[in-house]
């Protein structure tokens, strides 16, 4: 991301553990990251200054959101790897505006890794070979908590994700009990991706009707998830391809439509501003809210 002027000292919020993205095949978590990574053409006015890669595969990604999503490409899916230990973790620092003038900018350094869509299906009993143990293990282990990514336009499939989000809650209790980590001390960020969707779109300003009509059930699951450890569950709306134009409509092309979800590119890359992708990442290491980093533009 090229970054954006600013003359003010960072007050620096060094994760201490890190975070995993979950969520079904083609929900977007390698698009959401990338996208991440990339921040392109961001405004002016936006109160995110810049986002650098730290490590070779940040870089990797960068470079891949350049020369596939940029020249109207699609990712292919998350790697399937057995062992989870395979898979790349990400390395990012993201420097933020202050809320008042006379405050500092925060700077994140934020750790990540996104696991295969397999572990939505193998949670539900299914056997697609990976090693959900260990995977389970690796998310019980040194993590701040989790992103959980759905596609907006997936809710003909929420009782799948209610059915593995009850399970994925029965197998971390036991793990953090077993380690006398405390269960309260966990966050988990529900993130819909492809908000710029017109089923999505048109509740933009009203996310939790849009939870009550659209995902009930899994909203139902992940209550009492968060009843039973006391821990903190918020919601957010995201884009990894934004919108384009006056009015806004969806900057995507879409390739195929199922009940899994929409998939499909970037219609303009040159246009290419993705929004709502660090709301949730500040939540997860701060436990803070900022509205700035939810606002939708229009």
């Amino acid at each position: 991301m090229t970054h954006l002027f600013s003359g003010k000292k960072s007050h620096h919020i060094i994760g201490s553990s890190d975070i995993r993205v979950i969520g079904p095949r083609a929900s977007g978590k390698t698009a959401f990251i990338a996208a991440l990574a990339r921040y392109p053409n961001a405004k002016i006015d936006s109160p995110v200054i810049s986002v650098d890669p730290h490590d070779d595969d940040s870089r990797k990604l960068i470079i891949m959101a350049q020369d596939i999503l940029e020249k109207g490409s699609a990712f292919a899916p998350t790697p399937f790897a057995e062992d989870m230990n395979l898979l790349p973790k990400y390395t990012l620092a993201i420097e933020l505006k202050p809320k008042f003038a006379i405050s500092k900018n925060t700077k994140l350094e934020i750790t990540c890794r996104e696991y295969s869509g397999e572990i939505i299906k193998d949670l539900r009993g299914g056997s697609s070979g990976i090693n959900l143990s260990n995977y389970l293990d690796d998310c019980a282990n040194n993590t701040l908590g989790l992103l959980l990514l759905i596609d907006a336009t997936s809710h003909q499939q929420e009782a799948e994700y209610a059915q593995a989000f009850e399970k994925l809650e029965i197998e971390l209790n036991e793990r953090l009990v077993g380690a006398n980590k405390p269960l309260q001390n966990y966050r988990i960020a529900v993130v819909f991706s492809k908000t710029e969707q017109g089923e999505a779109w048109v509740f933009r300003h009203d996310l939790q009707q849009f939870i009550n009509l659209r995902f009930f059930k899994t909203h139902k699951v992940l209550q009492k998830w968060a009843k039973k450890w006391g821990c903190s569950i918020n919601y957010f709306f995201c884009s990894a391809f934004g919108t384009r134009g006056k009015p806004a409509r969806p900057n995507f092309k879409m390739r195929s439509r199922d009940e899994g979800g929409t998939y499909g590119v970037i219609a303009n890359p040159a246009v290419w501003r993705p929004f709502g992708l660090v709301a949730p990442i500040y939540w997860l290491y701060t436990g803070k809210d900022d509205q700035r980093l939810r606002e939708i533009e229009e």
